[in-house]
């Protein structure tokens, strides 16, 4: 069943992707008619499918596979719609939503150019004028519980479409909420984007976003 739709999908790269996405599309499926309570049957397949991702070596979210088998066992769901967000969510992307977390990294990749190039001492007013987390500033993505879409949107960027390649190798989940912050902070650096030179942001102009103005 598995090599077959595997076949019939050759954008595919690897046996273990075709089952992940047998997986995510059983899911979703059951999902799309109301709350997640798959059948026996479903369930069934559901885990042979989960046992055979365990066995893949190429396959790394093992983490995910052991969420969908404690659910399977203990008739938790609910779990599976609150973590996989952008699984369930009926909702397709909107516009404005791609935009904002299109600009939020861009400002960000400026933002960590610009402090890539500080000293100890601009370190230590970043700090006096911001706080200590902004010492070195990193960019940690969105909440994936509380504000999935952003983050769904920020990881497809990255990991599926090749863009923002500095952020690749984090896992984008801040594990709070980061909206509000990047609303303000994007308010101060859309003043600034139009007067920037090939130099980039100065570390006053940087203050001035990590502050909200």
């Amino acid at each position: 069943m598995i090599d077959d739709w595997a076949d019939e999908h050759p954008e595919v790269a690897s046996r273990a992707e075709a089952m992940r996405q047998l997986v995510e599309a059983g899911l979703a499926a059951d999902a799309s008619r109301g709350r997640l309570n798959p059948s026996r049957s479903e369930k069934l397949i559901i885990w042979l499918l989960t046992e055979l991702l365990k066995q893949q070596e190429d396959y790394e979210d093992q983490e995910t596979v052991k969420l969908i088998q404690d659910a399977i066992y203990g008739g938790h769901f609910w779990a599976l719609e609150w973590t996989l967000t952008g699984l369930f969510d009926p909702q397709n992307d909107k516009p404005h939503e791609v935009d904002f977390v299109a600009r939020t990294m861009t400002m960000w990749r400026q933002i960590e150019r610009a402090a890539a190039k500080w000293s100890d001492k601009d370190r230590d007013r970043v700090e006096a004028e911001t706080g200590e987390w902004n010492r070195d500033p990193k960019f940690d993505g969105f909440d994936g519980n509380e504000e999935g879409t952003y983050f769904s949107i920020a990881r497809f960027l990255v990991q599926n479409m090749g863009r923002f390649e500095e952020f690749k190798n984090r896992s984008l989940n801040s594990h709070s909420n980061r909206v509000a912050d990047y609303r303000a902070m994007l308010a101060v650096y859309d003043r600034i984007e139009w007067t920037l030179t090939r130099d980039g942001l100065t570390l006053g102009e940087v203050i001035k976003i990590l502050k909200h103005g």
